[in-house]
């Protein structure tokens, strides 16, 4: 088992530095498994296509770790360790976003924040606690991961933003903790 995982990683870790080389479009099944000494069949064992070993990092670097802090109810460090890894890897997550189409980066990103978001809501009847019989937590999921989903891949496609890790996730806390009534400066 130690050596399916140690492969797995090895597959990963590969990708991950021809990703920094190459446009996603341009590497090979077989330019990973030549870089990684290992045979096709080995690659196929352990993915099932490119798109597969780019969804494995981002949940192996982001979404395992967001999971568990958000299931401790540390939610802001949660979206803090987000900012910070995306930062602290920012040529390959930009490189990431500019996968598109059916298996786009951002979706990927998208629907595990969703996820997450959505079993951090729980069991709470949002229609009955708000008065608004349609508001369901997978409404309220559903926006918040767009958002969010959508200020990272702004960030991480604007070459000239300069804006650090830090930066963001205050101007995040701040969006997050007032209505836009309160940000424009009109009674709610």
């Amino acid at each position: 088992m130690e050596k399916n995982r140690l492969t797995k990683e090895l597959l990963a870790d590969v990708f991950h530095e021809l990703l920094l080389k190459k446009e996603f479009e341009k590497i090979t099944i077989k330019n990973i498994t030549d870089q990684a000494g290992v045979i096709r069949p080995t690659f196929y064992y352990h993915f099932q296509d490119k798109y597969d070993v780019l969804e494995f990092i981002l949940c192996r670097d982001i979404i395992e770790k967001m999971d568990q802090l958000v299931q401790e109810k540390r939610e802001k460090e949660a979206i803090r360790f987000m900012f910070i890894t995306f930062e602290k890897d920012k040529n390959f997550y930009q490189r990431a976003f500019r996968v598109t189409g059916q298996n786009a980066f951002e979706e990927m990103l998208y629907l595990h924040l969703q996820e997450i978001l959505e079993k951090r809501i729980g069991d709470r009847d949002l229609a009955k606690q708000s008065g608004i019989p349609r508001l369901t937590k997978r409404h309220v999921s559903m926006y918040y991961a767009i958002g969010l989903t959508s200020v990272i891949k702004s960030w991480m496609s604007d070459h000239k933003n300069e804006a650090t890790a830090e930066e963001l996730y205050r101007a995040y806390e701040y969006l997050l903790t007032r209505s836009v009534y309160e940000i424009v400066g009109e009674p709610g």
